[in-house]
């Protein structure tokens, strides 16, 4: 819609593609120009890097990006795009009644609910 919107470029839109793998695949096939990715599911899906790579910028977004995008480059010849403004941060749903019982207003909080279990 960004690129139809702003620009003239004749653009068609694939959607229900499928996973990471299927895009990407496409993608280095040829099959498709560009999709949206999370950076950290290009790092951990498909860079795979060692645990040691990973510690080393994890809780860094900028730090993720920019090792995600080097290797991209190096590995693909693949280039990433600056982030799009959103992400897929993970939070969990509990009924209001239960988490006030057990006490539960954070996802740390019932780790350390389920650890005393």
């Amino acid at each position: 819609m960004l690129i139809k919107g702003y620009t003239d470029y004749d653009v068609t839109t694939k959607t229900g593609l499928g996973g990471t793998k299927i895009c990407f695949d496409a993608l280095t096939n040829n099959q498709i120009d560009f999709y949206p990715e999370y950076t950290g599911t290009g790092l951990l899906v498909i860079l795979q890097p060692s645990q040691q790579i990973v510690n080393s910028v994890e809780g860094n977004k900028e730090k993720t990006y920019n090792y995600v995008k080097e290797e991209f480059d190096k590995r693909y010849q693949i280039k990433w795009l600056q982030p799009i403004g959103f992400n897929n941060a993970y939070a969990l749903m509990m009924r209001q009644k239960q988490a006030a019982a057990l006490n539960v207003k954070s996802i740390t909080d019932l780790k350390n609910y389920l650890d005393k279990k």
